[in-house]
This record gives structure tokens, sequence and C-alpha cells, in this order.
């Protein structure tokens, strides 16, 4: 029963081996920089999103503003008319229109506010980026280089020791 255990064992130890060998650290790493890329590049178009979705709220809001004030200029026209009816009337639409414009205005502030937080997020996660591509790149260059320096200097060896 032992026996059979230590075998296991080895055969165990054996394929982890097999599989260590198999993995080409380079080649992960490459694959791990070529998904936090695609991942940033995601998050820049979620930015660009956002930043659209405000552009287009402050768009919205200064036609609401300018609803607003021809509803204004002609209520007051409606007041110096004595025209009660149409001052009602027009007071009636210029409610709601002030109470959209200052929720609107609140949502634009929260959008705002979670824009720069998201936008600055986003700019630490490519300097990260960037500081691990570098460090790759060095760690690559110098494993090439060792590779490089064996491959040379070993069959050299062995031709004088062999």
């Amino acid at each position: 029963m032992a026996i059979i255990a230590r075998i296991v064992k080895i055969f165990k130890a054996d394929i982890h081996g097999v599989m260590d060998r198999l993995e080409d650290r380079g080649l992960l790493l490459k694959q791990h920089l070529r998904d936090m890329e695609e991942a940033l590049n995601s998050k820049q178009i979620k930015l660009r999103k956002m930043t659209a979705s405000h552009n287009q709220g402050l768009r919205d809001l200064a036609g609401y503003k300018q609803q607003w004030e021809a509803l204004d200029h002609d209520l007051t026209m409606a007041v110096r008319k004595n025209k009660d009816d149409i001052a009602r009337t027009l007071i009636r639409k210029m409610k709601p229109l002030e109470n959209l414009s200052d929720e609107l205005t609140r949502h634009l502030k929260a959008l705002d506010e979670e824009r720069i937080q998201f936008k600055n997020h986003l700019q630490q996660q490519r300097l990260r980026y960037e500081q691990l591509k570098n460090r790759t790149i060095e760690y690559l260059h110098k494993t090439q280089r060792q590779q490089w320096e064996k491959d040379v200097i070993d069959p050299v060896s062995d031709d004088v020791y062999g």
C-alpha cells in the first residue's frame, strides 16, 4: 500500500514538473498584459460614454432653461396685459419645467462626480499597467539575455571540457 502511495506521489510530482516546463512565463506575462490593456480600453470606452451622457445632459438642461426663459417672457407679457388666465397656464407649465431642470442639475452633478472619480481611478490603473509593462519588458530582456548567454557559453564549455 505504501508503495502505491509513493508511486502516485512521484507521478503527481512529475506531472507538476512537466506543467511548469510547459508554461512559458514570458508568454503568460504577455497574455496578462494584453488582458489588462483590454480591460483598460473597455473602461476608457465606459468613460467616453459617461462623458457623452454628461454632455447630452448639459445640452438638455440648456434647452430646458431656454424654454423656461421663453415661458417667463410670455408670463411677463401676460401680466402686463392683465391676461390672468394665460398667466396661470404659463405658471403651470413653468413649475414642472423648473422641477425637471433642478432634478437634471442634481443628476448631472452626481454624474460629474462619478465621472471624475472613475477617470482618476482609470488613470491610476493605466499608470500601474505601464509600470508592469516596463517591468515585464525588463524581465523578458533579462531572461532572453540569460538564455542567450547560456546557449553561447554552455556549448563552448562543453567542447572544452567534453
